[in-house]
């Protein structure tokens, strides 16, 4: 009896901690769902706060005389960002969880920014015409900037939601992944937008600022296009998620995104767009609402596969509790009858689960040949075996994605160098080391001779080569220890620690001649030279307090470089000729 006692009792608590790992499955996936629709909650308030943005840009570069019907237009919409975060806030509020805690402190943070920046918007419309856009029109951006900064730290309560609710459905990371690039994307679409307000109130071309962001932002609206596609490759609804992207390339980057490209080409020459800041808002802001399609789509394939693992988790609840009742039922009335047949592999099974549920999941497995609640249980076993597995690969692969894109945010997509952000944080690094350990920094700041004319003469394609054709030189001559990037366009940087200037210059001199002796086929296969202008400075590292008066004096030479033939390496006032490195 005490044996049957202690068996009996073993058997129970196997299915207790079955019931009890389903239950908290069931808990995890009702928790994961909750938090998902909170992280929707947060992409509305970026959205909305984001679509703000278009009526104040409106009211921004209106006339002198307040036209209502935008001014109405501007209400409605921050009424409809007030609503998003009263929504969210009320939805978070109470909260326990530390995730969602530290999103409601993001997203009241983001609102008290929202009020700051309403504040100086008001400020400023109250103003002239010709007192917003006096100089570089730096007074109508700084309000603009301030609603830039409510959308970046509400995007940092997406990202705290969404981790969250990818901890319950790691199988859903890519299309909640996906959802925020979207959501990224549409506020990057919304920041270039901006980027005109003061030129086309002012009607005059784009100001140094406005023609340096500009390609920024584009770029990384590309790099965001791509990250999407990789996202959404492998997503389970192909056709639905593959619908909204065509709508999202028919719209934004077949309408919206040439149209910035018309405005920005207008505002490089003479600045006459055609339109006041309302109609630029009413031409390119519609063509955004496709990105909104995309990321909503993306949201609501992980919300329906969330619902659907929440629904078949309560399902496994019922049919494991069920088991365990009838199979312990069972087990009372018979067990002494049955103690040959089911207690051995009964006692084999609870040990392979114990493992299984340690991590060991080579444990092997009795073959599954009975067709009773033995057998059952077997496969059940077998199941959770396969699928302890499965989601282990799945971990692996999320590692790997993750990888993956960490790469392609420090990369440049098309090179293959560093990008601008990635070689800011690693200079800082560098900077760092060379001051403790009073080392020569050079900075080596080179871009293509003539390059809008490759591209005029040849095609973009042509001019793409190219790109890659002289990263791959630089790569090669550089060293491996010089944080070597492109800059921006056909602009690339290297910064060199423990680098005194002659190894300097004649690096860049060296890198010059290897450009300038290259041979380049164009797409039709008609030969060209290429040539890059070079520009450097070199200083003591502890002598340098500001990396951007630094980077100033390596693009002053560059400029010296430029003016003074191209072709050539400069320190400032110095332009190094062929002759001296023969």
């Amino acid at each position: 009896m005490l044996t049957t006692a202690v068996l009996l009792t073993l058997v129970s608590v196997m299915l207790a901690r079955s019931v009890l790992q389903e239950w908290t499955t069931v808990t995890a996936a009702q928790r994961g769902l909750q938090t998902m629709e909170l992280a929707f909650q947060a992409i509305r308030i970026a959205e909305k706060a984001s679509f703000e943005r278009g009526p104040t840009n409106a009211i921004l570069g209106d006339a002198d005389q307040p036209d209502p019907a935008k001014r109405q237009r501007l209400m409605d919409a921050r009424n409809a960002s007030d609503a998003a975060f009263a929504t969210a806030l009320q939805s978070l509020a109470g909260t326990t969880r530390a995730p969602h805690e530290a999103a409601a402190k993001q997203i009241a943070r983001a609102r008290d920014q929202l009020t700051q920046a309403r504040q100086e918007v008001d400020r400023v419309a109250k103003l002239t015409l010709a007192e917003r856009t006096a100089g570089t029109g730096r007074t109508t951006k700084i309000p603009i900037e301030q609603l830039f900064g409510v959308i970046d730290t509400t995007l940092e309560a997406v990202t705290l939601l969404s981790t969250d609710a990818e901890r319950a459905y790691p199988e859903l990371s890519l299309s909640l992944a996906g959802a925020r690039l979207a959501a990224e994307l549409r506020e990057y679409a919304g920041r270039v937008g901006s980027k005109f307000t003061a030129a086309v109130a002012a009607q005059a071309p784009l100001g140094d600022e406005e023609r340096r962001d500009i390609p920024i932002l584009i770029g990384r609206i590309e790099q965001l296009r791509k990250m999407i596609e990789v996202q959404t490759h492998a997503n389970p609804a192909a056709a639905r998620v593959a619908s909204a992207i065509d709508g999202m390339e028919g719209h934004y980057f077949a309408i919206g995104l040439p149209f910035i490209a018309d405005m920005t080409a207008e505002g490089l020459v003479r600045g006459s767009y055609g339109v006041d800041t309302a109609q630029f808002a009413a031409r390119y802001v519609p063509e955004m609402a496709s990105i909104v399609t995309l990321r909503d789509t993306l949201f609501d394939v992980a919300r329906e596969d969330a619902a659907a693992s929440y629904a078949q988790a309560r399902h496994d609840l019922a049919v494991d509790a069920a088991i365990g009742l009838t199979v312990l039922t069972i087990e009372t009335g018979v067990f002494v009858l049955l103690r040959r047949q089911v207690l051995r592999p009964l006692l084999a099974n609870t040990r392979a689960v114990v493992k299984i549920a340690e991590g060991k999941l080579d444990t092997p497995l009795l073959p599954t040949t009975r067709k009773d609640e033995i057998g059952d249980m077997q496969n059940a076993i077998a199941a959770l075996k396969k699928t302890s597995q499965a989601k282990q690969l799945l971990e692996v692969e999320r590692e790997n994605l993750i990888e993956q894109l960490k790469y392609a945010s420090s990369t440049d997509f098309m090179t293959g160098l560093l990008n601008r952000r990635e070689f800011a944080q690693r200079a800082e690094q560098q900077m760092a080391l060379a001051r403790r350990q009073d080392w020569s920094v050079s900075l080596i700041l080179f871009d293509i001779d003539h390059f809008k004319a490759i591209n005029d003469q040849y095609g973009h394609l042509s001019g793409d080569m190219t790109l890659l054709k002289i990263a791959g030189i630089a790569r090669h001559e550089f060293r491996v220890t010089d944080n070597l990037a492109r800059y921006g366009g056909e602009e690339f940087i290297a910064l060199l620690v423990d680098s005194k200037q002659e190894a300097a210059v004649l690096l860049a001199e060296r890198v010059r001649a290897a450009i300038a002796s290259k041979p380049f086929v164009a797409v039709n296969g008609q030969p060209f030279c290429v040539t890059a202008s070079f520009g450097l400075a070199t200083a003591k590292a502890r002598e340098i307090h500001d990396m951007d008066a630094f980077f100033q004096l390596a693009d002053h030479a560059l400029y010296q470089a430029k003016t003074g033939g191209r072709n050539q390496v400069s320190t400032g006032d110095t332009l190094v000729a062929d002759s001296q490195f023969a």
